[in-house]
């Protein structure tokens, strides 16, 4: 389903400092990070997904996750999913990177407003503008989300080779985003510090 999958109520449960990358699903599954059904109470930091069919964060539902300072780049259909309208807080996206060529910024359900996006950097490669779930970026900041992020380019040293390392004047430093060290992402053995 994705490079990680979570299931249910998951109190102080945390997803941080991972790489996700060339995840793929022929019809459906191929996620970086899936919260499924019900997943709620869960932290997601520090990761950095890449080169997923499907998109690099989707909740099907859940409550009050929060998915903050991640980069998702290079997701193929769709770079964020949110498939069910929810009468509480599913999620707060903020300080996170998103960053693609193709597909859709954000895919399945966003018409209840029961979700907060705000301090991230969205930038599109190549010609042509992106909506926000059918709206456009004054449309969006008018509704209530995103009204302190930035349509800019993030400044990475070399995406296409994979080192999503963000230059010094990256804009996203000024919304409070914290650089991301490649090298310590993964699994961390003891000795490790």
């Amino acid at each position: 389903m994705g490079g990680i999958y979570t299931l249910g109520v998951q109190p102080r449960t945390v997803i941080r400092s991972n790489l996700f990358h060339d995840i793929a699903g022929l019809k459906y599954g191929g996620w970086g990070i899936y919260l499924d059904e019900g997943s709620t109470n869960i932290l997601v930091e520090n990761n950095i997904v890449y080169n997923t069919t499907h998109g690099g964060f989707h909740q099907h539902y859940g409550l009050e996750n929060m998915i903050r300072n991640n980069i998702f780049a290079f997701g193929r259909d769709a770079q964020i999913q949110r498939s069910r309208a929810e009468s509480h807080l599913s999620f707060t996206f903020e300080r996170n990177i998103v960053y693609w060529r193709e597909g859709e910024l954000l895919a399945g359900s966003w018409v209840d407003r029961n979700f907060f996006l705000d301090n991230n950097v969205y930038w599109h490669i190549g010609a042509g503008g992106f909506k926000f779930a059918g709206f456009s970026w004054s449309e969006w900041q008018n509704m209530g989300f995103d009204t302190h992020s930035l349509i800019a380019d993030p400044l990475f040293v070399d995406p296409d080779s994979g080192d999503f390392t963000i230059k010094p004047e990256s804009p996203a430093l000024s919304l409070g985003f914290i650089s991301i060290d490649i090298t310590k992402t993964g699994v961390v053995t003891e000795g490790d510090g």
